[in-house]
């Protein structure tokens, strides 16, 4: 009974100490579709109601997310599906005009003290905006539209598109290399096209009924990376030829349809929802691997951001929720964790690690609850590790393996 009490405990304690999303207040309960930061201290994220029953909301923080004012920057019906901050003042956010279907284009110089709005007649709505420069941007939605403007938003351009489907997601690399997914609607994006010139667009992948894609980032013009989900599972693809070719690089069946993702460098984050609620996969590899982050947002994430060292997601009823400090650090997999054999635990003096399942670990960890490294030891050639945690002060510890690219496995460990 003991050893089960002690594995439940240590379980518990496993997801709530490692999951260290926190809840924001973001001044509103209209449904948040996606949010941008331009620094460590000015965000935006918009949105309002898909089924069109109100106007528009736009919210924004200057001091990190810890406050957030909204505003309806239209009085009409409407909804904002996207939003990218160029910098602190100036903002551009697309979605729909509910009052007569037409695309909606905002953009404020002002830090959303003011907005012009620009009304796209031939098309029901837009989707996502992307800036490679301060004044070449994109954007793209239903009726296979895909628009540009070289003018910072005075003005904006229909191209050809290549396809009459809804274009959902986009990763524009530069002002001439650029990648959009699309489908039959919003729910079933699974085309990517690509452009080389910043105004032709071609079909490079068609996934066909075997994947729908939620999220797509590309890296340059070679490596890029697409979540959603294939039957009722999350699965995260990788290519590094382009898009012709694609590889499954998320482990285990998790019942999950990932809507987002957003890449900080290396550093990439996919979001889902389970359920009511939410749930994230993180990767510090540039999406070679992932490991499941969390399973407690408090609601169906849409939209991912990232400033200096802080992480934020938004998503339904106003769910804005923030994460600070390393990500590495925590990462909680139950696949994993529980094929890690350290022995004995608890512990006094003296762990030992079988390593004969993880040949290319390099590196043993110990961390303690609140995340600091408290002792780590470098890994040759050895089968069998025998670690000294007798200077350890008697607690719950998290021990961690890792190789040059990813960290291998996780578990907690009690020295008594």
């Amino acid at each position: 009974m003991k050893h089960l009490i002690l594995s439940i405990l240590l379980f518990s304690l496993s997801l709530s100490l490692y999951s260290q999303w926190v809840s924001l207040d973001s001044g509103t309960n209209q449904d948040l579709w996606a949010i941008s930061f331009a620094d460590e201290n000015v965000g935006y994220a918009g949105g309002g109601p898909w089924q069109f029953s109100s106007s528009c909301v736009i919210t924004k923080t200057v001091d990190g997310g810890e406050n957030w004012v909204a505003q309806n920057p239209v009085s009409f019906v409407s909804c904002i599906f996207g939003l990218t901050a160029l910098n602190a003042d100036t903002i551009f956010a697309v979605g729909c005009n509910a009052t007569a279907y037409y695309g909606l284009i905002l953009r404020s110089f002002d830090g959303g003290e003011s907005w012009t709005t620009k009304n796209i007649s031939n098309s029901w709505g837009f989707y996502c905006v992307e800036f490679p420069t301060e004044s070449i941007g994109y954007t793209c939605g239903w009726n296979g539209r895909i628009y540009k403007t070289i003018d910072a938003g005075d003005n904006w351009s229909s191209l050809p598109s290549g396809s009459s489907l809804t274009f959902r997601r986009m990763s524009i690399i530069d002002e001439n290399l650029g990648f959009a997914a699309c489908g039959s609607d919003h729910a079933s994006t699974n085309k990517i096209y690509k452009t080389t010139n910043g105004n032709n667009w071609s079909l490079i992948k068609n996934f066909g009924s075997s994947f729908i894609i939620g999220g797509m980032h590309f890296f340059d013009e070679n490596n890029g990376v697409v979540v959603g989900v294939s039957g009722s599972a999350a699965a995260i693809k990788r290519t590094s030829d382009g898009g012709e070719n694609w590889e499954d690089v998320l482990t285990g069946n998790h019942s999950f349809v990932l809507e987002a993702l957003h890449f900080d460098g290396n550093r990439g984050w996919a979001a889902g929802k389970v359920g009511g609620n939410g749930a994230i996969f993180y990767s510090n590899n540039s999406g070679e691997t992932w490991e499941l982050n969390s399973q407690e947002l408090t609601h169906t994430p849409y939209g991912i951001a990232s400033a200096d060292t802080n992480y934020y997601i938004a998503g339904i009823s106003g769910m804005i929720m923030s994460y600070s400090g390393d990500p590495s650090v925590g990462v909680f997999s139950p696949e994993k964790r529980e094929s890690l054999n350290l022995f004995p635990n608890p512990a006094s003096n003296i762990v030992s690690v079988d390593l004969i399942n993880y040949p290319s670990v390099k590196s043993f960890e110990i961390y303690s609850i609140i995340g600091g490294l408290v002792l780590s030891q470098n890994i040759t050639d050895e089968q069998l590790l025998r670690v000294d945690i007798s200077s350890l002060e008697k607690g719950v510890y998290l021990v961690k393996l890792s190789g040059e690219k990813q960290n291998y496995s996780s578990k907690l460990i009690v020295k008594n």
